[in-house]
């Protein structure tokens, strides 16, 4: 047990206490606009059918561009990358509420949709391979790097049971725009603030195979999301 506390206080050092913090609030958005994208179109336009073209365009969206956005971070680095595409997902999330409260139509709505979840910032992924990264250049051992593969799951895996949760929440209480309103507004801050994390400076000009690991973190992420919204 001590020395399980001992490996992750190892994470901790190398990483600092605030990335793991801004990335985990980071990585909600990703699992309330998949949740979030149904309630909401099904809540405004009254047709479960609506809903899920909506929310299958997000997931679409996320899976085929995952992989786009994980070879331009390997080529160009995660800082770049992260802060255009956390603006674009905020400015996206924000037009699907307004779209689906202002009555828009399916296919337009879809298409926001597919934007919205295309410019997903793959912060856990990216998060992932930041931290690796940041183990193999401080020479830590594989006890270290397999800890650091561990908390980066465990926070994947609280984000997608919590972020659904605060969209219940928001939809119980108030209304699911409320939900994917604030889920705009955490990956401007957060999604920013984790771009500009002095630890990005670590994954700049990787190489293929970083960007081979962010892709592949990606396309598992959206399939959790995806097992998470369908859930």
């Amino acid at each position: 047990m001590a020395g399980t506390v001992n490996t992750y206080r190892r994470v901790i050092a190398l990483t600092g206490p605030l990335l793991p913090l801004l990335s985990f609030l980071a990585r909600l958005p990703v699992a309330m606009s998949q949740f979030g994208s149904v309630l909401l179109v099904a809540e405004t336009t009254g047709s479960l059918a609506t809903a899920g073209i909506v929310g299958g365009t997000l997931s679409a969206g996320q899976v085929v561009f995952g992989a786009v956005l994980g070879r331009v971070a390997d080529r160009y680095g995660q800082r770049p990358v992260v802060l255009a595409a956390a603006a674009v997902n905020a400015v996206a999330t924000g037009a699907l509420v307004a779209g689906a409260l202002g009555g828009l139509a399916t296919v337009p709505l879809a298409a926001v949709g597919a934007v919205t979840g295309a410019s997903v910032p793959l912060i856990g992924p990216l998060a992932r391979t930041r931290s690796v990264a940041l183990a193999h250049r401080a020479g830590a051992g594989e006890g270290v790097v397999g800890a650091v593969h561990s908390l980066e799951g465990t926070l994947d895996e609280v984000s997608f049971v919590f972020g659904p949760a605060l969209v219940g929440l928001a939809a119980l209480v108030a209304h699911p725009a409320i939900a994917l309103g604030g889920a705009a507004a955490l990956v401007a801050v957060f999604g920013t603030a984790f771009a500009l994390h002095p630890t990005a400076a670590v994954t700049a000009g990787a190489g293929p195979k970083a960007g081979r690991d962010v892709a592949a973190g990606a396309g598992a992420g959206a399939g959790a999301a995806a097992a998470a919204a369908a859930g």
